[in-house]
């Protein structure tokens, strides 16, 4: 194979800091998916609840709503925080283990799509306060959310993929299982070493 400047490379087995990336990278993706579903879960409930309440279907004063509310805040929010937390350390991990593999870790592309992310968080603080309506407030909080979490998918995505070809190493994709081959059963193919001591070991009983 070659890399990214034409250079041939050699593809290198994974060894214990290509699986620390390889695990940080999975991770940060998988939280960054959960915590995008519960900004999608938290925008539907607040959009329905809104038009139940405009509609007259809720009364925004009733023990149930307010019960209803704080129920939904409570869930949301938790499940919220265990991904935010989880993308926090994941992230942390996946930055410092990219340094371990190159020099320069995530690069350039890297840390600008984090910071693009990170701008995207703030705005999701600043823009829904500015429009003038609250479906439109929820919409656009939502949004700079989701966006940011995509973006940070991109660049670890991408991050890996440079990775992989610049230094030639095999960044494992998933969980690796364990399958017997024929050659497993092949004593000619195993390691010689292995063969002597069997050797040995079946002369020293046939004495």
């Amino acid at each position: 194979m070659r890399d990214v400047r034409g250079h041939s490379v050699s593809r290198r087995p994974p060894g214990a800091a290509e699986e620390t990336f390889a695990v940080a990278s999975r991770r940060v993706i998988r939280f960054a998916a959960g915590y995008a579903f519960v900004v999608v879960a938290v925008a539907a409930l607040g959009l329905a609840g809104y038009a139940a309440i405009r509609s007259g279907a809720a009364d925004p004063v009733s023990v149930g709503t307010q019960v209803s509310v704080v129920l939904g805040t409570t869930l949301t929010g938790l499940v919220g925080l265990v991904c935010v937390i989880g993308l926090l350390i994941s992230a942390i991990v996946w930055i410092v283990s990219a340094h371990g593999l190159r020099p320069a870790g995530p690069g350039v592309l890297g840390y600008v799509l984090m910071s693009t992310s990170l701008l995207l968080i703030g705005l999701a603080y600043v823009l829904p306060s500015l429009v003038p309506t609250v479906n439109a407030a929820i919409v656009t909080d939502a949004a700079m959310r989701i966006a940011a979490v995509a973006v940070l998918v991109v660049g670890v995505i991408v991050v890996r993929s440079e990775i992989r070809g610049e230094t030639g190493l095999e960044i494992p994709s998933g969980h690796r299982t364990m399958q017997v081959s024929g050659d497993d059963w092949n004593a000619s193919k195993w390691d010689p070493e292995v063969l002597d001591d069997i050797e040995r070991r079946r002369g020293s009983q046939d004495f």
